[in-house]
């Protein structure tokens, strides 16, 4: 007789199937290789939706809502956080819901499908000179869903702001299974909107009381920051004045930047757990046409801080840091042999100045009176200036290109992202850098520093080997002092990459109860039943629960015919993929040739490299869908039975 979870399991595949015309995947494979995004995180979902258009969308949440079942939209998988993942059904929208338009170029607007990837976007913006402002690291594969979800930003932020401020319309399926567009409305329309005693109705009531209530302790709590990306955007709703102290380009944000008549504001870095993105309506900017780009080198990361306020005197568009190990990293990388040929000797730490306008020649006079400004600071060893793409694209790109090195590290002790992109206001960077090298150092570890210091946003990425026990409780020690670093210096725990499974749980300290408890009211009004997303932003479980390396964690590591040496054995040469999904760009390059055929996770060099892992290390399906070792005397002869039937099912 079979169970009651079978039965249920059964009747949601049926409903599914019979009310979609996407895809339905409850097979073991597909589940397991949607397990894991690029964050420390593993969880094995129930199955996977892949739909083919917004009526699919409809029906997955209305299902889903009807079941109880929880969902997690997902788009490239490409989350540091572990927002993409997750025990119910993963609806992953990047495969079909990837409609571009229309563009109006007088309005300077375009609506997007949620699947839709930021490179193509641009692309499609660029025969009209325009562009979507926010440029994450992961352009290639991130997709406009997921960046609205995280409330993304980009190396340009200083310039070009976060996600929100770019997005003027959102079409989202509620939790009720309701379709609803939001945008910006008057006063009065909102007062009307708010007086409706329908589902919707109650979530601007909800919000507005709140806002009201806690508007003292909202002002008090929330970070003047660009680059604050936490919580519930309740901050945005607030009524105080911008003055030139707290405008953009200071490393603040005005706290009415963003409107207060519209959700959109509160849905954008909610991370898929108020609502399913469908469609967004986003505001375009006109594309520079000049870029220029200056390489201060120093003698110390500490000289390159300090040497951050002089930079922000001339207004660049962007300014990014590189320490001496992701240097060290580049140099030995033939790749990147054409930027390292242009940097001058061995320095500790750069600098990548950039600018950008209408004028070339003003770009290229702002570069020469820095380098003439950096030329008395003391710790600088040398200036690069470029102003030629053939130069300048290749500087730019060193940062992005050498930090997947930071993974390629042999052996089990990595850069760990789980505290790795604080900010604070950029004035007290170098201080607070210092005394978060302090706090490694107080722990055993160091780790890399680079990223946005035009924002006060870096990622300090710590070493650790999450294999052993004893660095996994080191890592939640490193996290409670560095959330205690964060508060002294009034920042953000996440400029950039999000709560997720990694911080949500620190929300109570770093919002405090009033906050806290206003951030879960927020989330029963959306979505009484916790079917989005759940343990995101608001209960959540401890940082240290489902990670990718479970206890008792022993792959085998088979004889092979190739030497793997370098990489110290065939199956550290698999964990080297890091999860973020290089793999998954269409354009430029020469990977991934059978995942641009398809643009189906299982043909992507990712999907393969989470099949050989997940076979080889013998994770199977436990209690309660998540993964688990089996418990058997002799390990090796199951495993390899298991393996070998799993990986010709993937590869078939």
């Amino acid at each position: 007789m079979r169970d009651w979870e079978t039965l249920r399991r059964e009747s949601l595949i049926g409903y599914l199937r019979k009310h979609i015309a996407g895809e339905v995947r409850f097979d073991g494979t597909s589940r397991r290789l949607y397990s894991t995004d690029a964050s420390i995180y593993q969880i094995e979902p129930l199955g996977v939706v892949l739909p083919r258009s917004l009526d699919d969308l409809v029906a997955v949440v209305q299902i889903c809502s009807e079941m109880r079942v929880p969902l997690t939209a997902r788009g490239g998988g490409t989350s540091l956080s572990g927002q993409s993942i997750g025990p119910g059904v993963i609806v992953d929208c990047s495969k079909y819901l990837n409609a571009i338009g229309p563009i109006d170029v007088t309005a300077r607007t375009v609506r997007v499908q949620p699947g839709v990837v930021l490179d193509q976007l641009n692309r499609a913006l660029a025969s009209h000179g325009l562009l979507f402002g926010p440029d994450v690291a992961t352009a290639s594969r991130a997709t406009l869903g997921g960046m609205i979800g995280n409330n993304s930003a980009g190396a340009r932020s200083i310039v070009y702001g976060k996600t929100v401020d770019h997005v003027k319309m959102l079409r989202c399926v509620l939790s009720d299974g309701s379709l609803t567009t939001l945008g910006s409305h008057s006063p009065e329309q909102w007062r009307r909107l708010a007086e409706q005693p329908t589902f919707e109705g109650s979530l601007y009531r909800t919000l507005q009381q709140l806002v009201r209530w806690h508007a003292s302790e909202i002002a008090a709590r929330f970070p003047h920051l660009i680059r604050r990306v936490s919580g519930y955007n309740l901050a945005a709703y607030l009524d105080a004045p911008a003055s030139a102290s707290n405008a953009p380009g200071n490393g603040t944000t005005a706290w009415q930047i963003y409107g207060a008549r519209s959700l959109v504001p509160l849905l954008v870095g909610s991370e898929g757990t108020l609502a399913v993105v469908a469609e967004a309506e986003l505001n375009l900017l006109p594309k520079p046409p000049h870029r220029g780009l200056l390489v201060p080198h120093f003698r110390s990361l500490r000289a390159a801080l300090d040497a951050l306020a002089v930079c922000l005197e001339f207004q660049p568009s962007a300014v990014e840091l590189m320490d001496t190990m992701l240097i060290d990293l580049a140099r030995g990388q033939r790749a990147l042999a054409e930027a390292m040929a242009a940097i001058v000797g061995r320095p500790a730490a750069l600098l990548m100045v950039e600018f950008s306008g209408e004028d070339r020649l003003e770009i290229a006079d702002r570069i020469e009176r820095l380098t003439r400004r950096l030329a008395g600071v003391e710790g600088v060893l040398a200036t690069v200036p470029a102003l030629e793409p053939a130069l300048r694209e290749p500087l730019w790109n060193l940062r992005s290109g050498a930090m997947p090195l930071l993974y390629g590290m042999p052996g089990d002790r990595k850069p760990v992202t789980f505290c790795e992109d604080a900010a604070v206001r950029p004035d007290r960077l170098p201080e607070f850098a210092l005394r978060f090298r302090e706090t490694l150092q107080r722990h055993g570890t160091d780790g890399a520093f680079y990223g946005h210091a035009s924002v006060g946003c870096l990622h300090i990425r710590p070493l650790l080997n999450l294999k052993d026990p004893a660095d996994v409780a080191r890592m939640r020690r490193i996290m409670e002092d560095v959330t205690d670093l964060v508060l002294e210096f009034g920042g953000s725990l996440s400029g950039e990459h999000g709560d997720g499974l990694l911080r949500s749980e620190w929300n109570r300290k770093m919002y405090g109860d009033t906050i806290y408890q206003a951030f879960r009211e927020i989330k029963r009004a959306f979505d009484p039943e916790n079917l989005f997303n759940p343990g995101r932003i608001v209960d959540a479980p401890a940082m240290t629960e489902n990670l990718r390396y479970p206890p008792g964690y022993a792959p085998l590591d088979p004889p092979t015919v190739f030497d793997y040496s370098k990489q110290q054995g065939f199956f550290r040469s698999i964990e080297l993929c890091n999860g973020a999904g290089v793999c998954r760009k269409t354009q430029g390059g020469t990977m991934c040739p059978s995942y641009r055929a398809t643009l189906d996770e299982k043909d992507s060099t990712r999907g393969r490299a989470n099949a050989l892992r997940l076979a080889l290390s013998g994770q199977a399906i436990g209690p309660n869908n998540r993964l688990q070792l089996p418990r058997c005397a002799d390990r090796e002869q199951p495993l390899r039975a298991m393996g070998e039937r799993w990986l010709a099912d993937v590869m078939d």
